[in-house]
């Protein structure tokens, strides 16, 4: 389970919902911290800084390529499938903006029980597919 205090600490340190998914999982990964790689993701705040496809979700399938590249295309394919079935009836959407719905407060409440799950969710499919964590 994603710890409150971690998403609060990454969100106070000015990462935006694309980079703390990176951060995490190359840290529960146990992998070097990649600061190039999390600026890279950082063009996925904000649904790529549009509105577009939420960068929880964006951001989860970068990071699923590069964690296990061989099973990228069918990891990334039931995420997506998962979040839709999650998110897209409550906020009419899996678009950043349909999930902000014009709200800046859904960035505090919304924002951190999408992503804790979607993160949770991620890391269940990698380790079902043999992907094991370090530590």
């Amino acid at each position: 389970m994603v710890d409150n205090s971690r998403l609060l600490d990454l969100r106070l340190k000015g990462y935006c919902c694309s980079q703390m998914i990176v951060k995490m999982g190359l840290e529960d990964s146990g992998r070097e911290d990649n600061p190039d790689l999390i600026q890279a993701v950082r063009g996925l705040c904000d649904g790529l800084h549009a509105g577009l496809i939420c960068g929880i979700l964006s951001s989860c399938a970068c990071l699923i390529a590069l964690l296990a590249p061989d099973d990228a295309e069918v990891i990334t394919a039931h995420l997506t499938d998962w979040f839709r079935s999650e998110f897209e009836a409550d906020n009419g959407g899996i678009n950043c903006d349909d999930i902000l719905a014009d709200d800046p407060m859904n960035k505090s409440t919304k924002c951190p029980i999408i992503l804790a799950a979607t993160y949770e969710k991620m890391m269940e499919m990698l380790e079902a597919s043999g992907y094991e964590l370090q530590g």
